[in-house]
């Protein structure tokens, strides 16, 4: 569902909004035509039930023991008018944006003409502020997506990785399930402990990977009780809707004393705090000798972006 906010779209779900915060409803139909009662000789035109239902539908409201609005309506309530109805606005797109914002938004840059006319001529009562608030919902959405295709392909190289180490019989157990406290993913246990830190790759994006500051640091307090073992999946992976072993390509390692040198010292100009993207060079990547067993599974990318 699609909440373009056009101005009586916007204009119904403030006043919504603010009929909820007022007195308590019991349900759909008494909230709405509580709202009716406050303004009626403006709401008359509006579609109350329409937008009611989208806000459920969205989860922006929530029906159970009475409406009760989520957070990003609440804040509406305390805005004046002006600012509410454009704050409103973005909550509704934010909530359920267009099709065309992933098209309209990219590279840092609007490109209205992948916006329909009429979708555009609905929300020209934004101007001048239109491309911004685009701007920002798309950044954020995109933010958002990468993360989850990150995980995404985060999850399924552990898949792999474990499911390796268990064909060659090794002591193996994901930490990474416990907690992100670890600084690494897998421990090996025997006589000594091997840790882990497991990177997904596709094939244009295979010899590079994202590291933490708090990876680094357990990269550097470990030594080489710790390295890098990435997964480089095939393109096919990227159209599967379900991965097995013929979508592992193959399996290097990336030893902590290659990582430590390449990372630059903290100066008291450069100090990075939350992550590094590191691009080693390929001399530096070695064979790990794995491959998945035959019971390795794992989701596919299809619904992915490119990664």
């Amino acid at each position: 569902m699609t909440l373009l906010p056009r101005h009586g779209s916007a204009f119904a779900a403030l006043l919504l909004a603010q009929t909820a915060a007022r007195a308590p409803r019991a349900n759909a139909e008494e909230w709405v035509r509580a709202a009716r009662t406050q303004q009626s000789h403006l709401t008359c035109s509006l579609n109350l039930e329409a937008t009611a239902q989208s806000l459920l539908a969205e989860g922006l409201v929530h029906e159970e023991m009475g409406i009760r609005l989520a957070e990003p309506l609440r804040r509406l309530i305390r805005l004046g008018e002006a600012a509410g109805l454009r704050e409103t606005a973005r909550v509704l797109m934010s909530a359920a944006p267009p099709v065309w914002l992933t098209l309209a938004v990219r590279s840092g840059k609007v490109f209205r003409d992948y916006i329909p006319e009429a979708d555009l001529k609905a929300l020209r009562w934004l101007e001048p502020d239109l491309d911004a608030m685009l701007l920002a919902i798309g950044t954020e959405r995109n933010h958002a997506r990468q993360e989850e295709v990150r995980q995404i392909l985060g999850d399924a190289a552990e898949a792999a990785v474990l499911s390796a180490l268990h064909r060659e019989h090794r002591d193996a157990i994901q930490v990474s399930r416990i907690s992100d406290a670890y600084g690494y993913d897998i421990e090996i246990r025997g006589e000594t402990l091997d840790r882990i830190e497991v990177k997904g790759a596709g094939p244009s994006t295979g010899g590079s990977f994202h590291l933490t500051r708090h990876e680094f640091e357990t990269c550097r307090r470990y030594g080489a009780g710790w390295r890098v073992i990435q997964v480089v999946f095939t393109a096919s992976a990227f159209t599967a809707t379900s991965l097995d072993r013929s979508h592992v390509d193959e399996m290097l390692q990336l030893s902590s004393a290659a990582i430590v040198d390449m990372v630059p010292p903290d100066t008291p100009r450069f100090v990075w705090e939350d992550s590094a993207l590191l691009k080693p060079p390929v001399e530096l990547w070695l064979p790990t000798g794995l491959e998945p067993g035959d019971d390795f599974q794992a989701i596919g990318f299809r619904d992915c972006a490119e990664v």
